[in-house]
């Protein structure tokens, strides 16, 4: 057995074919998630061509490209032709996923799904229920606060089977707490953010760091972790590289690290959620 060592070949064949299996498990959750309004709205073709974009540039998936041409196509019923080519993908990667799915990616499909139904800025009724579906239809995914959260929010909202421009605007904070801002907030694609956490700190001058405890995950563009994680140090703070009870501050960057476990979030930020330390992002 080859031995498996930090940047190394075999270490990092099996951390490309996880993260290409992540991104695979949230580009289907997300093409569902635009499929469950039945329909192609105007406001989805430009999150949809950011996300397949995105898995072309990051992957060189065939699908994407091929879903990028067709959305450049003049079809003369074309978003009838755009749902018809959306649900053959669907049905086609769905296959590789619905045969006893990991817990990972039930997880990233739900992520994606989330994504794909809050893409255009709205929400409908049916898209909402079928969210709601999916969480009653996987416990594990309720053991995160966040998501039973969101099915709290959500079945109160469709409890009388209408959604007023302030519910649909409640559902989505807390979507974005498990994927961030919308394509439509944004223009930008979903895969690659960061969950809006709670508990952001907010004014950096109230930062202690004097026998404070630190974890910092992420991808930094202002410098490679351990050079911030030295600074910390400088200033008297401890930095651990897993969170506790002892943690004080979870320094999170503004792009998700590929080796996350999930596409939106690490081991470090789902226990931070539910230990809910201060969050510095």
């Amino acid at each position: 057995m080859a031995e498996l060592k930090y940047g190394g070949f075999s270490l990092g064949h099996i951390n490309a074919r996880r993260n290409r299996r992540k991104a695979e498990a949230y580009w289907l959750g997300f093409l569902e998630g635009v499929l469950a309004s039945e329909s192609i709205e105007n406001l989805e073709i430009e999150s949809i061509r950011a996300e397949a974009a995105q898995l072309l540039c990051l992957f060189g998936d065939d699908d994407a490209a091929d879903l990028i041409q067709d959305l450049d196509t003049a079809y003369a019923d074309y978003h009838g032709e755009i749902y018809a080519v959306i649900s053959g993908i669907v049905d086609y990667r769905s296959r590789s996923f619905n045969h006893e799915p990991e817990a990972k990616d039930r997880c990233n499909r739900f992520f994606g799904f989330c994504a794909g139904i809050a893409c255009d800025g709205r929400l409908k009724v049916k898209e909402v229920e079928k969210l709601i579906g999916m969480i009653d239809q996987d416990t594990e995914l309720v053991d995160d606060p966040r998501i039973s959260g969101l099915r709290k929010v959500a079945a109160e909202a469709i409890s009388d089977r209408h959604l007023s421009a302030e519910e649909e605007e409640d559902i989505s904070e807390w979507i974005a707490r498990l994927v961030g801002d919308s394509c439509a907030d944004t223009g930008l694609p979903t895969y690659g953010n960061t969950p809006s956490i709670d508990g952001v700190l907010r004014d950096p001058a109230t930062l202690v760091f004097e026998n404070a405890g630190f974890v910092v995950t992420g991808a930094f563009s202002m410098a490679p972790r351990k050079v911030i994680e030295s600074w910390i140090a400088s200033r008297g703070g401890f930095v651990s590289k897993s969170v506790s009870r002892s943690t004080d501050y979870l320094i999170v960057a503004a792009i998700a690290s590929r080796d996350w476990l999930h596409s939106h979030q690490g081991t470090k930020i789902i226990e931070a959620s539910r230990g809910r330390p201060e969050t510095r992002r």
